[in-house]
């Protein structure tokens, strides 16, 4: 059985115009800690590395994000009166979502067993105060800041004390809903995914042995896509 702790701080904002738009906000603070990151099936699926010291393995929760934060902006147009603008312009629904939050926790580890146990995933040891390079694709950890433990020994790094890059995105749609007649409609969509095109970036290779340690050679998410529907229904 493992310990963990959570504190954090949601907060909310909602806001309906008469003008035809609508603000839904929430931005989520936390700290979470724990010594048992199992992978929420079995507690199992989690060794302590060092089983007389189950607080060896205390660090930040492995799924928890200090930062969330999300947006959601919505616009319907008007009615129109006038007959060409009424056809052409009238009861389209344009949304747009924000979603927003800090890197995952990582822990930098070794493929070796410098502390003669057989338990995988044992940690290096970090012997700079700055673990990071210049945080670019090719240097987000810095390799000279990590060590592996001397035979026998346990690394002095802390378990997921290190964060990856952040995350954003922008997802929007448009959408008009054309009523043919009591029983028929006509719905066109037109959906963007990752607007921006923003590549968000993956976590950096931790483990020590890899030629590719510290550098980041995985993208978090998908490039813009985008998609157009036409719905009929009767």
């Amino acid at each position: 059985m493992g310990v963990q702790s959570y504190r954090g701080l949601k907060l909310s904002v909602q806001r309906r115009s008469a003008l035809g738009v609508s603000l839904n906000a929430n931005y989520t603070v936390s700290h979470c800690e724990t010594d048992s990151p199992y992978g929420g099936r079995f507690v199992s699926d989690f060794e302590y590395t060092d089983p007389a010291n189950p607080s060896y393995d205390r660090g930040n929760c492995p799924f928890n994000r200090s930062h969330i934060a999300n947006l959601t902006l919505g616009y319907l147009t008007p009615e129109f009166g006038n007959p060409v603008l009424k056809a052409i312009a009238s009861d389209w629904r344009v949304t747009g979502i924000l979603n927003a939050q800090s890197g995952s926790w990582l822990t930098v580890t070794t493929t070796s067993d410098p502390a003669l146990t057989g338990i995988p995933g044992q940690r290096a040891d970090q012997v700079k105060d700055n673990a990071y390079g210049d945080k670019t694709l090719t240097n987000y950890l810095d390799p000279t800041a990590f060590a592996i433990p001397a035979v026998g020994t346990l690394g002095n790094s802390v378990a997921r004390s290190f964060t990856g890059p952040a995350f954003w995105k922008v997802d929007t749609a448009l959408a008009r809903v054309l009523r043919l007649d009591n029983s028929h409609t006509l719905e066109l969509r037109v959906e963007a995914f990752n607007l921006f095109n923003n590549f968000n970036w993956g976590d950096p290779t931790t483990s020590i042995n890899s030629p590719t340690f510290g550098q980041i050679t995985t993208q978090n998410g998908d490039s813009r896509i985008m998609q157009f529907a036409i719905k009929y229904a009767f």
